[in-house]
């Protein structure tokens, strides 16, 4: 009995932000898709399909978690949902949906898009709402502002990359329209109070990385779209770049940083880089961002693969599930 209480109130307390790791995972998949002539051409496609199932095995284990955490204790959804930065974590559900929509495309098609179709769905109606809170904004301050308020306007971004596959263009254009326009906005908004409100609490540090995603899955969405690199395609692909620089400088300090879920934050940013580097290069025929593509896969392998050992060790320690 002691057993089943201690299992209940861990699951209490099962963060919405675990989500994330299946955005790395998927990042990862993709990446080595691109990059699996590395392996050599029979093994590089084995470890994709292991990945590409091992992230679905990931995804499900985490919604099925956190849906009979949604059951048994549906207050403290509701107290994550009221949460003025937990709420921007809730998306990573659906943005998780339409990355393995991407990963599922070349393996089974009609599974592809039924992981597409589901994620665009639950993204557009999750961004709204959350969209609808900000406006709302009875309990939003400027210190509740963080890098994670992108995660509900990257996931409208994501939409064209394996969209313009499945669905009109129209619907693709869509998406990164209103995607890109609150990327902008909210550039903007956090930008201003990271530089004149108080310094990000500790744990939040590693969200500073989303600044990297937006337009490094802008760049590839982009591409898609359009069939080719033009002028603001390289636009969006050097501010990635300049972000990646940026964030790099201050990778020192991000160094001494204790394990968190938070920590996830840098994986599928870094992974959305280096596909996007890996695209930069096919498109430009410049060998530098060939290379440059690779070194960025093998830093964002080590740091997810880290990443993993070490949710799966705090998960067997119980130092997740845990209260604030």
């Amino acid at each position: 009995m002691k057993d089943d209480q201690a299992q209940g109130s861990s699951l209490q307390f099962f963060p919405i932000p675990m989500f994330a790791t299946a955005m790395g995972l998927s990042g990862l998949t993709i990446a080595t898709h691109k990059l699996s002539w590395i392996f050599g051409e029979n093994t590089g496609d084995l470890i994709f399909h292991i990945l590409a199932y091992l992230t679905l095995g990931v995804y499900i284990a985490v919604l099925a978690a956190y849906t009979i955490k949604s059951l048994r204790y549906p207050q403290a959804v509701l107290a994550d949902w009221s949460h003025p930065i937990k709420i921007s974590f809730f998306p990573a559900a659906s943005i998780s949906l339409l990355l393995l929509g991407v990963v599922f495309f070349t393996i089974d098609k009609d599974v592809s898009f039924f992981l597409w179709a589901t994620g665009g769905f639950f993204q557009f109606f999750l961004s709204m709402a959350i969209i609808n809170s900000w406006i709302d904004h009875p309990r939003y301050e400027i210190n509740h502002s963080t890098p994670a308020w992108f995660i509900p306007v990257v996931g409208n971004i994501i939409v064209p990359v394996v969209g313009v596959e499945h669905a009109p263009h129209e619907i693709s254009w869509f998406f990164f329209a209103w995607g890109m326009l609150f990327w902008i906005i909210l550039l903007t908004l956090i930008m201003n109070r990271l530089m004149f409100h108080g310094a990000l609490a500790q744990k939040l540090l590693p969200t500073l990385f989303i600044f990297l995603a937006p337009p490094s899955i802008g760049f590839v969405s982009y591409v898609k779209l359009t069939g080719g690199l033009d002028s603001f395609g390289k636009i969006l692909y050097y501010l990635a770049a300049f972000f990646f620089f940026l964030l790099v400088s201050r990778i020192h300090r991000m160094m001494r940083l204790k394990f968190s879920m938070a920590s996830w934050a840098f994986t599928f940013p870094l992974a959305a880089f280096t596909i996007a580097t890996h695209l930069m290069g096919t498109l430009t025929g410049h060998a530098f961002f060939e290379y440059l593509s690779i070194g960025l896969y093998v830093i964002t392998a080590c740091v997810i693969v880290g990443m993993f050992i070490r949710t799966a060790i705090a998960l067997v320690k119980c130092e997740i599930c845990v209260g604030e």
